[in-house]
């Protein structure tokens, strides 16, 4: 395969996958200037090892199988610093958990993606201001009219529209 046939393949298993690594990062390390310097470090060091990539096997998990061997080294070179030690043992127990639960969380992922795709427009814009804006539920709630109270209770419902419609995908997908 040609060198630029195999950069390309690995942006795309990088970009689609750089997320749910550096999520993972973070349940290692404590502090997140750490899970940053990590993830830096085993985003470089994927590239450097991808040549030994196995196409076969699951990128994600050989990815955070780099990030632990990372984040092991990170806390062996910077030991006393932190103010949590976890000993391998543990940190490998979390990184197990992680690894673990990932089909479950993609799942979810899928369905919630879903399931807004379901709600009305002005219901995901409303979602999308109050959770991904950085007006305070306040300042929205005086825009559009309403009692702060009001807004919480409108959130409520939507919230629970999206965990509803989640689990009954999730279900429908499992019993296929």
């Amino acid at each position: 395969m040609d060198p630029d046939s195999q950069q390309d393949r690995f942006v795309e298993q990088f970009v689609r996958s750089q997320d749910r690594i550096y999520a993972y990062v973070v349940t290692l390390l404590p502090n997140r200037d750490d899970a940053e310097e990590v993830f830096q470090r085993t985003s470089l060091a994927l590239w450097k090892k991808w040549q030994e990539f196995d196409p076969a096997r699951d990128f994600l998990r050989w990815a955070c199988g780099m990030a632990h061997l990372e984040a092991c080294n990170f806390l062996r070179k910077h030991a006393g610093r932190s103010r949590v030690d976890l000993s391998e043992d543990v940190l490998l127990e979390v990184a197990q958990v992680r690894l673990d639960i990932h089909d479950v969380l993609e799942a979810r992922r899928r369905a919630l993606l879903d399931c807004l795709g379901r709600l009305n427009r002005d219901s995901r814009e409303l979602l999308e201001r109050c959770y991904a804006g950085k007006d305070s539920i306040k300042q929205i709630a005086a825009d559009l009219g309403l009692r702060p109270n009001v807004l919480y209770m409108t959130l409520k419902r939507l919230r629970r529209t999206l965990f509803d419609c989640i689990n009954l995908h999730v279900a429908a997908e499992g019993s296929q």
